[in-house]
């Protein structure tokens, strides 16, 4: 009779599935699954590996994304407090949630996100998105990525130094400004483990952000129902038409609404009703 890691392998032969596949279907960290099907599983819990195969036996992956490369999202208005950092929080988990790998990228110098996802990023003041785009460091190789306490949720910390990156990138060569972003995301694109990239970025339409735009597969941009946060949607799509640098790159994927109050449905008609003469 075959052991647990021989049906677990012969499954995934079956359906040429590799550990991503894995992880799609049973919503397990990846890492975890690749090391227990490296084990002796024989004096382990067989209630917990039948569970397992159970798990990836009944789900299908068919309708599941997977990139050749990591899609990249960022999450952008160009208005503040308009919760930008909560819904990349919201996004990246929700998608982990679902079987993706994510990794979440904090540029805001405020670093709200990494605050929500991984607070000891204080710790290590030296392991940030700052420090990484700065010296052109590949995030996956030189120990930039954290793990999160979420499954298949990780993320290039942020730092309040990440202001100063405007006045490098401002001082630094236009053929070298392009390259940064690839050469921090080399690794991570050569790994083919990620899914998705979720990138949060501040308020601004300066040079990191026209830079990390250019570099993203989708934009998404949260607004309110409000007059100022339509008045600044127009800003908004401007400033991503204007920072696209590759026709098939950096899509508007969508807006969304954001801080709604249903008491206020009457503003919110009226919004609507603006927001689509603009779009």
């Amino acid at each position: 009779m075959k052991n647990w890691n021989e049906k677990m392998k012969d499954l995934m032969n079956e359906r040429n599935w590799d550990f991503r596949d894995l992880r799609h279907a049973t919503r397990l960290d990846q890492h975890a699954l690749e090391n227990l099907l490296e084990m002796d599983t024989s004096e382990m819990p067989k209630e917990n590996l039948n569970s397992i195969y159970e798990l990836a036996k009944n789900n299908d992956v068919k309708n599941m994304l997977k990139p050749d490369e990591p899609i990249i999202i960022t999450v952008w208005t160009h208005k503040g407090g308009i919760g930008k950092s909560t819904s990349a929080a919201n996004i990246s988990y929700v998608l982990a949630k679902r079987g993706y790998n994510v990794l979440t990228i904090d540029t805001d110098s405020q670093s709200d996100m990494s605050s929500v996802l991984y607070p000891t990023y204080l710790d290590y003041p030296d392991e940030n998105f700052y420090q990484a785009f700065s010296m052109h460091d590949d995030f996956l190789y030189d120990g930039y990525i954290k793990k999160t306490n979420y499954t298949g949720l990780d993320i290039v910390p942020g730092s309040e130094a990440c202001e100063a990156l405007e006045g490098t990138l401002c001082a630094t060569p236009e053929n070298i400004r392009k390259a940064v972003w690839k050469k921090c995301l080399r690794g991570v694109r050569a790994d083919k483990y990620y899914d998705f990239i979720i990138i949060d970025m501040d308020k601004t339409a300066g040079m990191l952000n026209t830079y990390t735009i250019a570099e993203a597969d989708y934009i998404i941009s949260p607004i309110e129902p409000t007059t100022f946060s339509v008045k600044s949607l127009v800003v908004t799509i401007t400033h991503i038409d204007r920072m696209r640098m590759h026709p098939d790159k950096s899509q508007l994927l969508g807006l969304f609404y954001n801080k709604v109050d249903m008491r206020k449905k009457r503003s919110l008609q009226n919004t609507m009703k603006q927001v689509d003469q603009i779009v």
